[in-house]
């Protein structure tokens, strides 16, 4: 890497953090961290418009609410992303960089389609049953001891079912109805949350899939364009 490169990627860090400071000074005025912790940078565009950001590392008090119970921590930990992104701040729910990366990317997606908290009344037929027999056949054997709808979230027409479940002795949650199917390994968490980070996941997932399958495309093309050239598995 040459200097010149160096500079430049100083030069992206302090403007990362100078807007990451800027945001947070807008959104919580006083309350406002000093300190900023880099913790981790994605080159990435799981969805339109996003693309290279950085996370950023953050305390703040515990709000006054939380401070009443006896094992509140004085400080919550949060991250704040920005960069070519819409820039928000997360609680870090003992979450590493990459799955908060993930959690802003569904959190972005939630937000993009108008995704809301939905009744239990209006849960599709059929969904709970086709979730706990998907649940059954992945765990075949394993005693399903708990199965209950912990939230339901809409989008125009779309229902994402978030199911708490309990497999010999163990919490997760899981997805269904118009959702990706899928497990949530963190059963503590909020399951708008534990929605988002799932979402995040499979988005993020799916967009390295299809630039895998565009750099086949592409290498294919470029052997069949050159002389004598034919795509790769041809006979």
């Amino acid at each position: 890497m040459t200097s010149e490169q160096q500079g430049e990627i100083r030069g992206t860090g302090v403007a990362m953090l100078e807007a990451a400071h800027a945001y947070l000074d807008r959104e919580l005025g006083p309350r406002a961290p000093t300190e900023l912790r880099e913790i981790g940078g994605f080159d990435e565009a799981p969805l339109d418009g996003e693309g290279s950001v950085m996370l950023f590392a953050f305390t703040l008090p515990t709000d006054c609410r939380a401070a009443e119970a006896k094992d509140a921590p004085p400080l919550v930990a949060h991250y704040v992303v920005v960069g070519k992104t819409e820039p928000n701040y997360y609680p870090a729910y003992g979450l590493g960089p990459d799955d908060a990366y993930s959690l802003h990317i569904g959190t972005r997606f939630a937000l993009g389609v108008g995704l809301a908290v939905a009744p239990p009344t209006d849960a599709p037929h059929g969904a709970a049953d086709a979730v706990r027999s998907w649940v059954e056949a992945c765990n075949p054997g394993v005693p399903l001891e708990q199965f209950r709808l912990a939230g339901l979230f809409r989008s125009d027409e779309q229902l994402f079912a978030v199911y708490s479940v309990t497999l010999a002795g163990r919490d997760a949650y899981c997805f269904g109805a118009d959702c990706p199917p899928g497990f949530g390994d963190r059963d503590d968490l909020p399951p708008q949350v534990s929605l988002r980070l799932h979402l995040g996941r499979v988005i993020r997932a799916e967009a390295r899939r299809e630039a895998r399958r565009e750099a086949r495309r592409e290498a294919e093309r470029a052997a069949a364009d050159s002389p004598g050239g034919r795509p790769c598995g041809a006979s």
